[in-house]
């Protein structure tokens, strides 16, 4: 099995509000925001056991859940961390997975019943959790479901997964068609998270250049969180390329990448503690200095979190890989997308 692809199936599940945001976690400042977690309704989590079925022996990993979950289970283990709120990432693009493209799934009616579940969810507990609607890529509804979602209202933001679509920046077409997804979104109101490492063994630099260049303007202003740092989960060599041209872009052109963020969900790991995916100390290194070019202010914390993740220790094993200072932890923990505070504002609990 394609290790690329293991590691985006790896990534997927794998403004503080109460419960004590802010409040220590041994000697490590938990989060005010966790930006990036997952739940599954029960549709959706059987259709995720569909995928791990066709991606054969090691395409799940056993130590994540696959299990559906509600929004209850997450505040509860946000508070269990002392984490103020959470970001809800819709797994609504599973349906369009082309793993089980034979199983002829409803990939319209699938994609809007998870995302309408999410917000749902996030709904009963506004003030804790922010919800994120997702589509498959190359779906043919995908931007019917964009379009809808903008009219809906309820949503906070988009969340694309490259890597799972099979999605290829150096085809002019594909590119074409996320351009046009980013500027659904934008027309929305939608703040955007992708996970960008796609499936090519020579992913990286090159990559981010044509996002850059010919995706990212489409956004026009609505933050973008780039998922996992630029990569998959874990750090490799064309992740850390990816993110040096980000690095070397947002230095040449501040103004133009003011709504550029990037999340370490599932990221930096010397232990390969909580189901993550192990990373060298050179690796760890070499990304401590990217995110000091790029500025600590720019990373959000966020956990992949899926049913039964302990996030206490999560973080804790964050705060021990990164070897940061007690202070620029807290400038980490402290970060807060600004598409939370524009969710918070709105707020209605149900």
């Amino acid at each position: 099995m394609n290790g690329l692809l293991k590691a985006a199936v790896v990534a997927v599940w794998l403004a503080a509000g109460p419960a004590g945001a802010g409040t220590p976690i041994g000697t490590t400042p938990s989060p005010a925001v966790d930006h990036h977690m997952h739940i599954f309704s029960p549709e959706g989590a059987r259709v995720l056991g569909m995928i791990c079925t066709a991606l054969g022996p090691g395409g799940c990993p056993p130590q994540r859940s696959t299990a559906p979950a509600t929004g209850d289970d997450v505040v509860q283990a946000l508070d269990r961390a002392g984490v103020g709120k959470g970001v809800l990432l819709s797994a609504g693009y599973f349906f369009g997975s082309p793993e089980i493209a034979d199983e002829h799934l409803d990939v319209a009616k699938g994609m809007q019943d998870e995302n309408a579940f999410i917000v749902a969810q996030a709904r009963a507990h506004c003030d804790r959790l922010v919800p994120f609607i997702s589509v498959a890529p190359s779906a043919a509804s995908a931007l019917d479901e964009i379009h809808y979602w903008g009219r809906q209202g309820g949503a906070a933001g988009l969340k694309l997964h490259l890597g799972s679509a099979k999605f290829d920046f150096r085809d002019p077409a594909q590119t074409q068609r996320l351009a046009a997804l980013f500027k659904a979104a934008a027309d929305a109101h939608l703040a955007i998270v992708i996970h960008m490492q796609t499936r090519r063994k020579d992913y990286g630099a090159e990559d981010a250049a044509i996002f850059l260049r010919d995706v990212y303007p489409f956004a026009r202003g609505v933050p973008v969180q780039i998922a996992h740092a630029a990569g998959g989960g874990g750090i490799d060599d064309g992740q850390l390329a990816a993110l040096g041209v980000f690095a070397d872009a947002m230095r040449r052109d501040p103004h133009g990448t003011r709504n550029l963020y990037f999340d370490l969900a599932m990221v930096p790991d010397l232990f390969a503690n909580a189901g993550k995916i192990p990373a060298t100390p050179a690796h760890v290194a070499a990304l401590e200095t990217l995110m000091r070019r790029i500025g600590l202010n720019r990373f959000l914390l966020g956990s992949d979190y899926v049913l039964g993740l302990d996030l206490k220790a999560y973080f804790a094993d964050d705060r021990a890989a990164l070897g940061l200072s007690d202070a620029d932890w807290r400038t980490l923990a402290g970060n807060v997308a600004p598409y939370v505070r524009t969710a918070a504002a709105a707020c209605r609990p149900s």
